[in-house]
């Protein structure tokens, strides 16, 4: 086929199925571009709440900033990023209501006393019981959810990169059909 005389219509590097610039935003939408991590979610955070956070969390023992993002996600339901996470502890060391030292490789933080009395005065304070109040039982429940259609996004997107036609087309039948499920709950849910 000469090329020049027509043009593939597809881009050569991709296949016939390669999400070229623009594409995935025509498709699906923007996506995270442009958004704020931790912001717009199902799970608001009030600004200036991490830091309270991690000393809620420092309560149950020292943790590094890994573990500290994973259990804020556990109870908060989104993972902070570490550009919130580390500037956060940075400024409690500062102010020393944490303090922190190198084990295993790894910078451990440790609650101080002063820390333990600056989350009591947040956590009696209107602010901080409002916080406590609004701590969704759902949650859990929520927090699987996203996990499930995450873990359903990387299947699809591994499924899309493997150019099998057959594939993408048993995996179109499998998505429309859980879609048609998924309405049937939510109509069954109206009636009831």
């Amino acid at each position: 086929m000469n090329f020049e005389m027509n043009p593939p219509p597809f881009p050569q590097r991709g296949g016939p199925f390669h999400w070229g610039r623009g594409m995935h935003v025509r498709f699906m939408g923007p996506g995270r571009r442009g958004r704020r991590h931790g912001h717009g979610g199902f799970a608001q955070s009030e600004r200036g709440s991490v830091k309270f956070d991690v000393l809620a969390i420092l309560l149950d023992g020292p943790r590094h900033g890994y573990e500290i993002m994973l259990a804020i996600e556990e109870k908060r339901g989104f993972r902070p990023s570490p550009g919130s996470i580390y500037p956060a502890l940075q400024m409690l060391e500062d102010g020393d209501f944490v303090t922190s030292s190198e084990s295993g490789g790894k910078r451990v933080y440790t609650i101080t006393d002063k820390g333990r009395e600056l989350l009591e005065t947040y956590r009696n304070s209107p602010r901080g019981e409002a916080a406590d109040e609004g701590a969704d039982p759902g949650m859990e429940t929520m927090v699987r959810g996203m996990r499930a259609l995450h873990g359903l996004k990387d299947a699809v997107k591994a499924i899309a990169r493997s150019g099998n036609v057959e594939l993408i087309a048993r995996g179109t039948e499998i998505i429309d059909r859980a879609r048609r499920e998924l309405y049937t709950l939510l109509a069954d849910d109206k009636q009831a």
